[in-house]
């Protein structure tokens, strides 16, 4: 880059002593302390090698140089405000890109079904749907809106309840071939299907205390892995009641209720098109999880 070039945040200082006339009045129009605007003007002289303003009877004014400049900072200020407006526009309007970060059982029942129909009536609305087990940053931005099972904590973080499943014990009618119970009972001895450790899921906590001599037979990381392992017959998994809905539901022990929650940043709040897409998201949890 030249030397010479200045960025906006240069030359807004120069404008705000120029309409000003005294570092205090432009100070205080930009928010900042009467010496960094007088710091700010000085770089700016140096590296324009001439005086851009002068002290005149205590007020300051633009000289010759300054008047060149400011013919040219005058339209980048008209260029800045109209790329704001346009953003502030487009903000306003259901349109842009959005990712949206969901669990991916709740997302393949609950969401999947319903996007095609979604996007048809919003076709300037281009959004990507993540079904993942991971938790997206939505401070870091790897998402603009999520759907959580954990309610999280950070204050830059809006955060809507929006529905509870029940999961409860659920296993193949081949496994129940070979393990027999008494009404659908839930045994204390059943194989189970557990979470990896790591994980820290409730799930896998509410078998272990409800089949206190079960085994493990197959460790999954993922609820549709869960899923698929129990219709597989390789033991009992806790499930919710729509990825249940092959498998035979067994009795024993209050369900484990786990809350859903709707999250994205808190700056994004007024953006329409997070809200189409937080109202889409909550329809479909509501109607399909309540």
């Amino acid at each position: 880059m030249h030397k010479c070039m200045e960025t906006w945040d240069d030359l807004r200082f120069f404008l705000a002593l120029a309409r000003a006339g005294t570092l205090t009045a432009a100070a205080r129009s930009l928010g900042c302390s009467q010496p960094t605007v007088g710091r700010r003007l000085a770089a700016l002289s140096r590296r324009r090698k001439a005086a851009l303003v002068a002290l005149e009877s205590g007020r300051y004014v633009v000289t010759e140089a300054g008047r060149r400049v400011l013919a040219r900072a005058r339209r980048m200020e008209e260029e800045f405000h109209g790329i704001g407006h346009e953003i502030d526009r487009l903000d306003e309007r259901p349109e842009g890109a959005v990712r949206a970060s969901v669990p991916e059982g709740i997302g393949v029942h609950a969401v999947v079904p319903r996007l095609p129909a979604f996007l048809r009536a919003h076709p300037g609305l281009e959004l990507s749907l993540v079904a993942e087990s991971p938790v997206a940053d939505l401070g870091r931005r790897e998402a603009d809106i999520a759907v959580r099972v954990i309610r999280p904590r950070q204050r830059e973080l809006l955060v809507r309840k929006v529905a509870t499943i029940p999961f409860q014990p659920y296993a193949a009618a081949s496994y129940l071939r070979r393990r027999p119970r008494p009404e659908f009972q839930l045994l204390p001895d059943d194989d189970i299907v557990d979470y990896h450790p790591a994980l820290s899921m409730p799930d896998g906590a509410w078998l272990r205390a409800h089949v206190p001599e079960g085994v493990a037979r197959i460790i999954v990381r993922t609820p549709l892995a869960a899923r698929a392992a129990a219709e597989a017959g390789a033991g009992v998994a806790l499930l919710a009641p729509y990825l249940g809905t092959r498998l035979r539901l067994l009795h024993g022990g209050a369900p484990l209720q786990r809350d859903v929650y709707l999250v994205f940043h808190r700056s994004l709040q007024k953006t329409a098109r997070i809200r189409l897409v937080s109202d889409f998201l909550e329809h479909c949890l509501t109607t399909e999880l309540a």
